[in-house]
This record gives structure tokens, C-alpha cells and sequence, in this order.
């Protein structure tokens, strides 16, 4: 019988020195690349992201300050990733840093998630809880990810063209719109949701609407449609809508509740 590797020896194996809490990066000691979900992903799903939106953010990395442009090819209203907790200092930061190894340390980005995934037996991964593929070298590092990894299911969003088209030929992979044809972006208030669910039906694509719009319990370990569908809508919240208040709710949600769950 093999011996279990430790999880040092796991990172180690990639080249990657793991103190029991910590891997030593091109930059320094820093956390482990993959975060264990979060109030909206939920535990058991796991997450890798950058820093989002086209703007330019200022952060200070081992006392240096730099300025780094977020990944996505746009700046979309209501974009999620620029409110609550993503405006802390801190997240800010951890964003940053990894942009930062995904444009200057790109091996060592891959090595990393490699190792983390064997580490922590990881059997799901957003890429990109915020962020967006920004170079055909990043893409290329995911599919080669994608491919050495079977047992996982990946499951991402964008709205670079380029990157759309990316997994199709993985099983264990899925990319979701983020941008639509003839729709726009895929969120919004409930009319917005309701009128894109109608033209996608009318043009005979399988299309899925978030529930986590209509019930809080239900996150992404527990749902999991974006892992199988390309075209997903959600619906917008925010301190200045708020859904369950919209008229047209009731009749989104039942249209949410008439939806076949994923399996």
C-alpha cells in the first residue's frame, strides 16, 4: 500500500514549501491559493479569484505600494464583487496578490492550486468568485488543471469572449455566460430576469435562474446549477432594490420553483 503523503509532502511534491499554515510564494509567505467557500458560495465548495472589474486598484504588498488593474473586461452596475466584504483592505489585498502571481508567477499559481487540491481532496472549484480570465496563458493554466484533475468538478463565469468556449471539451468543467447575446449581462431586477428567461426559451436554449434569489438557504454546495448550465441569470439585491419588494417577484419566483434542480 502506498504511504499517505502529509500535506507538506503533497505541496513539496509541486515544489512548494507548506509550513501547516502557510506556502511560501515568488513574494513571499502567503495563505494557500483556494479559500473554502463563503456566506454565499457556502462550505464545501471551493474558490479561486482576482481582483474584478477594469479598474485600477492601489494596494500595499510587503510594504510596497503598486497599483494593479482588475482582470475583467468590463465595469458592470451592480457588479457584486465591489460591495460588502469585497471592499475591505484585506480582500482587497489577498485579490491583489493573486493577480498579482496570475500576470508575474503563473507556474507557481498552477503548482499551487495543483498541490491544494490534493492537499484538501478538493472535489469542487469556482474559478472566480470575482475576477475574469484576462490572458490566453491563464486560460491554458486552467484547462491543464481541468484535465489533471477528473475527480473535480470546475465551474466558472466570464465575459471575455475569448474565454467562453474554453472547457467544452472537459466533462468535469463548465463555463457560464456572464454576457449574453441579444440579453446583455446576466443579472438584474426581476422584470430584466423575467424578459431574458423568455428569449432564451424562445431560442431553445437551456436556461437556469439562480435560487438563491428567492431562498437563502440555498448557495452554491447546495444547488450547483451554474456547474451544468451555461446560461444562468440572477436576480440583482442590493441596498437600493430589493427583490422580494418588486410586484413582479411572485411571479418570478414561481417560475424559479417550477425549475428542475440540478443533479
Amino acid at each position: 500500500m502506498a504511504k499517505k503523503l502529509t500535506k507538506k509532502e503533497i505541496y513539496r511534491s509541486y515544489g512548494i514549501e507548506f509550513n501547516g499554515e502557510k506556502i511560501l510564494s515568488p513574494i513571499g509567505w502567503i495563505n494557500p491559493l483556494l479559500i473554502n467557500g463563503n456566506e454565499k458560495i457556502g462550505k464545501g465548495v471551493w474558490h479561486f479569484s482576482t481582483l474584478p472589474t477594469a479598474n485600477y486598484y492601489t494596494v500595499i504588498i510587503n510594504g510596497v505600494e503598486m497599483t494593479i488593474k482588475g482582470t475583467c473586461p468590463c465595469t458592470c452596475r451592480g457588479c457584486y464583487a465591489t460591495k460588502g466584504n469585497y471592499q475591505y483592505d484585506s480582500v482587497v489585498t489577498s485579490l491583489a496578490i493573486k493577480t498579482l502571481l496570475v500576470r508575474e508567477s503563473l507556474d507557481f499559481v498552477y503548482r499551487a492550486i495543483s498541490a491544494q487540491i490534493k492537499a484538501d481532496k478538493i472535489e469542487f472549484l469556482r474559478i472566480h468568485a470575482s475576477g475574469d480570465f484576462d490572458s490566453r496563458e491563464y486560460i491554458e493554466m486552467f484547462q491543464r488543471i481541468v484535465s489533471e484533475n477528473p475527480g473535480v468538478h470546475f465551474w466558472t463565469y466570464t465575459k471575455n469572449p475569448a474565454a467562453e468556449n474554453a472547457f467544452d471539451n472537459f466533462d468535469n468543467a463548465n463555463i457560464v455566460k456572464s454576457v449574453i447575446p441579444h440579453v446583455g449581462v446576466n443579472y438584474g431586477h426581476c422584470d430584466y430576469i423575467l424578459a431574458a428567461y423568455e428569449t432564451l426559451k424562445a431560442a431553445g436554449l437551456p436556461v437556469y435562474i439562480c435560487r438563491c434569489g428567492i431562498d437563502k438557504s440555498q448557495h452554491c454546495t447546495n444547488c450547483k446549477g451554474c456547474s451544468v448550465n451555461k446560461y444562468v441569470l440572477f436576480i440583482e439585491h442590493s441596498t437600493e432594490y430589493k427583490a422580494e419588494k418588486d410586484p413582479l417577484f411572485p411571479v418570478l419566483k414561481a417560475v424559479i420553483e417550477s425549475q428542475e434542480m440540478p443533479v
